[in-house]
């Protein structure tokens, strides 16, 4: 039996209104009680959060108001004492425009990042002209323009969720060891 726990309003443990790992740990012992065998963790990611936590701008860490990587490890434990299992959200299409990352990609397409996302040049004299007339999967158009850049990138959801670059090896290798380093530090699986 899987339980879903969005942090930010599951269970506020240091009473600043935000839900947060203390305040899920101490609700470990109800959910056992309920029948959970396992919990699947939305996103606890730092984020910008302007879409609940889906657009990441560190993969390795911990949201400041969820508290930190040592509270998360913390529940992790408590989870495991009690034989339930914690899986990860892990969002690896997409990362916020504000990870350090997509800084450096838009930053110049000379970048070491640089083909990191998946970029685009305009049709039209100015550039301003889309690289063509797909739609995001929210309805907006999937292709935003960096001006910094001055070429569009790639977006299957939101605008500032630029989507990740997969035939760049070095990606694949990035995201393989996000996946790693929560692996290592005890997480059952993942929701991708």
């Amino acid at each position: 039996v899987f339980y879903q726990i969005y942090p930010r309003s599951f269970a506020d443990g240091n009473g600043d209104g935000i839900g947060d790992f203390k305040g899920i740990t101490e609700k470990l012992d109800y959910l056992k009680d309920l029948g959970v065998d396992a919990i699947w963790l939305s996103p606890h990611f730092p984020s910008p959060n302007w879409d609940c936590g889906y657009d990441i701008s560190d993969y390795c860490n911990v949201a400041p108001e969820y508290g930190s990587l040592d509270d998360f490890k913390h529940f992790l434990a408590e989870s495991h004492k009690r034989n339930m299992r914690v899986i990860l959200d892990l969002v690896l299409n997409h990362t916020s425009d504000e990870h350090p990352w997509f800084l450096e990609s838009k930053s110049s397409r000379d970048n070491p990042k640089a083909d990191w996302y998946i970029w685009k040049d305009g049709k039209g004299k100015d550039g301003l002209k889309r690289p063509n007339n797909w739609r995001a999967m929210s309805g907006n158009w999937a292709w935003t323009y960096s001006p910094i850049r001055k070429q569009f990138y790639y977006n299957a959801f939101l605008p500032f969720q630029p989507d990740l670059n997969y035939h760049n090896p070095d990606v694949k290798k990035a995201m393989f060891d996000v996946a790693r380093f929560w692996l290592a530090k005890g997480v059952d699986g993942f929701r991708l």
